[in-house]
């Protein structure tokens, strides 16, 4: 069965085995690529920082199928990237190649609709209940510190603050007409000089 909905991860981790501190999160409807094309344009990352060798990953994909009533089928590909191995890339270059890679995926998915832009209310409910999932901190305890929205991409950003004294952060846009977390970033607390460092 070919999967009808398909979710592309890409993780900015020190090492790929930690939790990651920034996330890309792209979802498509039926994706008209095989594994091994998707696979292809996620390795196309790892490379990068323009060193000899890629940067340590690691590239996984599953599929499933699930049933209740009607039968569908899902696929997932996830790509946990080491910020060591990047050569000293910002993140804003990090960003940019993982927005040119999502761009070439999204031209290979039937359907794609990107709607409108959604309520700031909806989208700091979409913002909170992701970071909670993804690093374990109640929904609560994120107090908004500064929310934007940006018309051209029809996406809101927020940023909070937490009781622990980390950040963090996350960009919610439309797709399929429901909001979806495309981005979600975490940043430790201060340092003893103040100074605010990555996770």
């Amino acid at each position: 069965m070919e999967p009808l909905t398909t979710t592309v991860i890409v993780n900015l981790t020190d090492h790929p085995e930690s939790d990651p501190h920034t996330s890309w999160i792209l979802s498509l409807d039926a994706l008209d690529m095989t594994v091994e094309d998707t696979m292809g344009v996620l390795e196309s990352l790892t490379w990068l920082g323009g060193g000899e060798y890629p940067a340590m990953s690691s590239l996984r994909s599953r599929t499933g199928v699930y049933n209740w009533g009607a039968s569908s089928s899902s696929s997932q590909f996830v790509l946990d990237l080491a910020a060591s191995g990047l050569a000293g890339m910002g993140v804003v270059a990090i960003d940019a190649g993982v927005r040119a890679a999502f761009r070439k995926l999204r031209d290979r998915a039937r359907g794609d609709d990107w709607g409108g832009v959604i309520s700031e209310e909806g989208a700091l409910a979409v913002a909170k209940s992701r970071i909670a999932t993804q690093y374990g901190v109640e929904q609560d305890d994120l107090v908004v510190r500064r929310s934007q929205t940006d018309a051209v991409d029809r996406s809101h950003e927020f940023e909070f603050d937490h009781s622990d004294g980390r950040s963090f952060g996350a960009a919610v846009g439309i797709f399929k007409d429901s909001p979806s977390c495309m981005r979600i970033w975490r940043e430790a607390p201060a340092d003893t000089s103040g100074a605010q460092r990555q996770a």
